[in-house]
């Protein structure tokens, strides 16, 4: 068994990397607008959502918080829940030990989807889960749309849409072979 070169990061560390685009960039006014076109909506969307997927998944886990409120013992219940998956599934590099024994992770996120499932069974929250959907989904896309992302240069459906090219008219970078 080999051992690697570099040691893990920290959790700290790691949490920290993946949230820094927060801090940074994505409560930046400034880099708001609206888009001209189809095709860009379509690139900010995609991009937005894979630069900023960790920070949308904190948005959409508060929202679902924020719809249980009135609920205090099963917001408190679904906490714990979600500080286990973070911390047993999201932020562990090495396999869990319990009494010497080994736990993959498979197992663990087995674990914690059953828990998960009979949690939501038990507490009856369909309507709150349904409810933070639909506004988790509502704020990620109008965030994602509106967001000009930092590494658009040009756009990849550039050469399709321009109807006058500079070079040759209606043809695009694009030659004959």
């Amino acid at each position: 068994m080999t051992t690697p070169s570099t040691t893990p990061s920290s959790t700290a560390a790691q949490i920290h990397r993946s949230i820094r685009p927060w801090f940074d960039d994505f409560l930046s006014l400034s880099s708001l607008s609206l888009p001209i076109s189809f095709p860009e909506l379509s690139l900010r969307i995609q991009r937005n959502l894979y630069a900023y997927r960790t920070n949308y998944l904190l948005i959409s886990l508060l929202i679902f918080l924020l719809t249980l409120i009135p609920h205090p013992i099963t917001f408190i219940f679904f906490l714990v829940i979600i500080f286990a998956w973070i911390y047993l599934v999201l932020s562990r590099e090495e396999p869990l030990l319990m009494l010497d024994f080994e736990i993959g992770r498979r197992l663990i996120v087995i674990l914690l989807s059953v828990v998960t499932v009979v949690a939501v069974a038990a507490s009856g929250i369909w309507w709150n889960i349904f409810v933070s959907v639909l506004i988790s989904t509502l704020v990620v896309c109008l965030h994602a749309i509106l967001r000009t992302p930092d590494d658009v240069e040009e756009s990849p459906y550039g050469a399709l849409l321009s109807v006058v090219d500079e070079d040759e008219p209606g043809r695009g970078p694009y030659t004959l072979v």
